[in-house]
């Protein structure tokens, strides 16, 4: 699923310690080294979309998060980053394993596949939206603004989603960056040689805490600008 800065899933499902799917635990970052820390953090009510508002059910809490994502590289040559990427967000009530976050895919969501060629509008000369350049023993800019929305207390039927009120909630973020084909790798390797090096694989970030409080004042709807 591919990301943009003012992207949210407010209608996004999770069970943090139950999730179906895959767990995480604790394992060393590769490549250049991506760090998360909370940007903004804002409560507001949310309800589901339907023709008929009068069979919606009631609105419920959720936790808007903007995550500011920077990249560092220590090596002495500068990284040429696809911008292109896939999210995965680990979640938990409690340090330790992780589990997977489930957010609602949208059907406009592009599929990140394997980049063969570069589009015909793009100029491999010059800088484009495609790539970001992270300098050697420097940081890329500007980072990266993810969005991330939490239900907060809701329940839907027969499955309960936990309550994160009065708890601190643990979350960690999974990129994989756009693979290049082959070819294309060579080609830019040697075309780009005096900017740096392509690099494409996946990135885990540190873990950062929100401290949910008991009782949130002044929580207003969602707004679709939020």
């Amino acid at each position: 699923m591919k990301v943009t800065l003012a992207r949210v899933s407010i209608l996004a499902s999770v069970y943090f310690g139950f999730a179906c799917g895959g767990t995480l635990a604790d394992s060393p970052a590769r490549g250049p080294e991506v760090t998360a820390r909370i940007a903004q953090t804002k409560y507001c009510f949310a309800r589901l979309r339907g023709l008929d508002p009068g069979h919606l059910p009631p609105a419920y809490l959720v936790l808007q998060l903007r995550i500011r994502v920077s990249y560092s590289n220590s090596g002495t040559r500068p990284l040429i980053l696809p911008l292109g990427r896939d999210r995965t967000i680990y979640a938990a009530l409690q340090p330790g394993t992780m589990s997977i976050f489930h957010e609602l895919a949208s059907l406009l969501d592009p599929v990140n596949k394997p980049l063969k060629d570069l589009p015909a509008d793009i100029s491999p000369d010059r800088k484009n939206d495609l790539f970001a350049v992270i300098p050697a023993r420097g940081e890329m800019t500007p980072p990266l603004l993810e969005g991330v929305t939490l239900p907060v207390n809701r329940k839907v039927g027969f499955r309960t989603y936990p309550d994160l009120r009065g708890h601190t909630v643990y979350l960690r973020l999974k990129f994989e960056h756009q693979q290049l084909s082959a070819a294309l790798e060579a080609a830019l390797s040697d075309r780009w040689a005096r900017f740096g090096i392509p690099w494409t694989g996946t990135l885990m970030t540190n873990t950062v805490a929100i401290d949910v409080p008991q009782n949130v004042p002044h929580a207003l709807p969602c707004s679709d600008t939020d």
